[in-house]
């Protein structure tokens, strides 16, 4: 921690533009937990979100991605070198390259994860391009409520969230697809499932669940996405071409140079497996006949 960081006392006045969202309601009571008032406005109550900025110490960006740079560049002329702007979008790089082009002080954030009631466990990123003295407050407000900070650069960030969020989601979605051009019987797919593929269709029905537009605007906003996927994509052409050819040491191969690219965290992500994998198996055990969704028994 840099000398000062902690000096200020913590902003009296949070604004959340946007904030009646579900994301936003859920900071909003996180902040008034910790005592801090807390202004809420979106462009039909606070046209240009003039009054929001005059009255808060903090203002926080929580639009849809494809709205974020337009309202900081709106905001912009409004805002003062004591203020600190941040955002809660998936993409760093291009909003905080708009936030540094204002007066206020900048922290790029993004919570890896959707509404909760608890998020303690989660992760948050933070990108303290122009932090000045709020870095302390900020990280600290996440921390007291259970959640892990990271701190990155904004490219850095987008980066690793083009594997994060990009590809993973990516590679579900077009499962999802397959299953549909298939014409797959989901019924009977998930009654021969054991556990460990249960939590694969769980993770995978998780994403499918979600917003069509957040998802969307992920894989559109994020161009270093484009790399990772092309890749991906280069990468199935291949070991198809080695499945249809039946080329056996080549799969072999393919497998095992992959393999050898994890190294020893497969030690680890296994025992990861295990546990998700006990939970899933004492979870079906449990389940009544109907509650797979289909109206039988697994």
């Amino acid at each position: 921690m840099n000398a000062g960081e902690n000096l200020a006392a913590p902003p009296a006045t949070i604004g959340l533009i946007g904030g009646r969202g579900l994301m936003g309601s859920m900071f909003r009571r996180l902040f008034e937990s910790d005592g801090q008032g807390v202004r809420v406005a979106g462009p039909s109550d606070d046209p240009g979100y003039g009054g929001l900025v005059a009255e808060s110490d903090v203002i926080i960006v929580t639009v849809p991605i494809t709205e974020t740079v337009g309202v900081i560049q709106r905001i912009a002329p409004l805002l003062r070198p004591e203020q600190l702007l941040s955002d809660f979008t998936s993409i760093k790089a291009e909003p905080v390259a708009a936030m540094l082009k204002t007066a206020a002080r900048v922290i790029g954030c993004h919570p890896l994860f959707g509404p909760m009631p608890n998020p303690a466990g989660q992760n948050v990123v933070l990108c303290p391009s122009r932090p000045g003295h709020f870095l302390g407050w900020y990280r600290t407000f996440f921390q007291r409520h259970g959640m892990a900070v990271v701190e990155m650069e904004p490219e850095a960030h987008d980066d690793a969230m083009a594997f994060i969020q990009g590809l993973t989601h990516f590679i579900n979605i077009v499962f999802a697809r397959t299953l549909q051009t298939r014409k797959a019987d989901l019924e009977r797919i998930l009654r021969v499932c054991s556990p460990v593929y249960r939590v694969l269709f769980a993770i995978l029905c998780r994403i499918l669940s979600g917003d069509a537009h957040l998802y969307g605007q992920i894989q559109v906003s994020n161009r270093k996405n484009l790399p990772v996927l092309r890749d991906f994509l280069a990468n199935s052409h291949e070991f198809f071409d080695q499945v249809q050819a039946s080329a056996w040491e080549d799969v072999y191969g393919f497998f095992n140079e992959a393999a050898g690219f994890l190294g020893d965290y497969k030690k680890i992500a296994r025992a990861e497996s295990d546990f998700l994998i006990e939970q899933m198996t004492r979870y079906l055990q449990q389940r009544r006949p109907g509650d797979d969704g289909f109206g039988g028994a697994n």
